[in-house]
């Protein structure tokens, strides 16, 4: 946005009263409103009236833009008059002024003459509001739009960069170059982003909205359609099927691992180094990862601290040097013997398994 004087087009304030005009004629009719030097704004009136509106504060008329020209560079630039009011009056702008005594001398004794606006417009020339206006003498001179006042121009633009760079993601001190690489980025992800959902490249955010949803509408339409097909059953059957297999699986590895821990506590307690009331203690050892290899390298470093014995449900066997057989190839044989019965439907106890292995050997 920039701002301008325009002493191009103003208001004869001459009267023949005992008073100034109380109202002025702040922009002529537009919309297109030409300088004398060429340069073009162009006139919304209802615009100009509903910024005075917002804003809700009188605006002053100055003498020669002092306010624009002066003010800035913290020198005094006294009011000469206040607009209350603005109003559209037939494609013009017009105020109500409030004068004051010195300014309203000069209007009658025509020290001062003419009128003129100073407002705010966008870079294609979009009168965007009213600042305020000048009490001038010489209207016919070429516009210089402000150009004692490049450097507020320049913050607004800044201000307005800053702004686009918040946006972009980028930081405050991002230049032209960054922010227009930027905007280049977005819009190459745009036109990317169009090509994958197969829609003109030139689409908005409204068109590939658009896109997006019939994408996800169809999508919900193929899955419905899927799950409606013989197919559909057919894989959850197999799906089933598998899970039953890994659940079948998993058992039979839990018994396989059970019987190992068997196998093992029941060597090391018919070799006398583990105790019947130990046993179960160890067997919570062996449960866990890695925990049957780490008994058994343990076993093997154990002494032997008591009879040999096996042991199945409390009921405990005892072996001695005796017997035709050691003790870990006398357990070793009698859990054979029993899990060949169990696989065959009849219960055998561990004693009754030493007592077959034992009788025949005889």
């Amino acid at each position: 946005m920039s701002t301008a004087t325009a002493t191009a087009f103003f208001t004869d304030l001459a009267s023949e009263g005992n008073t100034p005009p109380e109202w002025v004629e702040l922009f002529p009719k537009g919309p297109a409103l030409t300088a004398r030097d060429g340069r073009a704004w162009t006139l919304e009136p209802q615009r100009v009236v509903a910024a005075f509106a917002r804003e809700q504060v009188p605006l002053a008329i100055d003498y020669e833009h002092g306010q624009a020209l002066l003010a800035a560079e913290g020198k005094e630039a006294i009011a000469a008059a206040w607009i209350t009011a603005v109003e559209e009056r037939d494609g013009a702008v017009w105020g109500k002024v409030e004068w004051t005594k010195a300014a309203a001398r000069k209007v009658l004794d025509k020290e001062y003459r003419f009128l003129s606006p100073d407002f705010v417009h966008t870079r294609d020339g979009l009168i965007l509001k009213l600042n305020g206006a000048g009490l001038v003498n010489r209207p016919a001179l070429v516009m210089t739009a402000l150009s004692r006042k490049q450097p507020e121009t320049k913050e607004t633009e800044d201000m307005s960069l800053k702004a686009i760079a918040a946006k972009l993601g980028l930081k405050d001190d991002a230049d032209e170059k960054a922010v227009l690489a930027a905007l280049d980025e977005r819009d190459g992800q745009r036109k990317a982003l169009c090509a994958k959902l197969k829609i003109d490249d030139a689409g908005d955010a409204a068109a590939i909205d658009a896109a997006i949803t019939k994408l996800q509408a169809d999508t919900e339409t193929a899955l419905a359609s899927v799950k409606a097909s013989p197919a559909a059953a057919e894989v959850a059957a197999v799906k089933q099927q598998l899970t039953d297999t890994q659940t079948a699986l998993a058992a039979l590895q839990k018994k396989d691992t059970d019987r190992e821990i068997d196998g093992a506590l029941d060597a090391a307690q018919a070799a006398g180094k583990i105790t019947p009331g130990s046993r179960d203690t160890y067997r919570a050892m062996c449960a866990v990862d890695g925990g049957l290899e780490r008994f058994k390298a343990l076993a093997a470093t154990l002494p032997v601290i008591c009879e040999p014995t096996v042991l199945n449900n409390g009921e405990a066997v005892t072996t001695t040097a005796d017997d035709t057989l050691n003790p870990t190839a006398l357990a070793a044989k009698a859990r054979k013997y029993q899990d060949d019965q169990a696989a065959i439907g009849v219960t055998v106890s561990i004693s009754e398994a030493v007592e077959h292995v034992k009788a025949a050997r005889a």
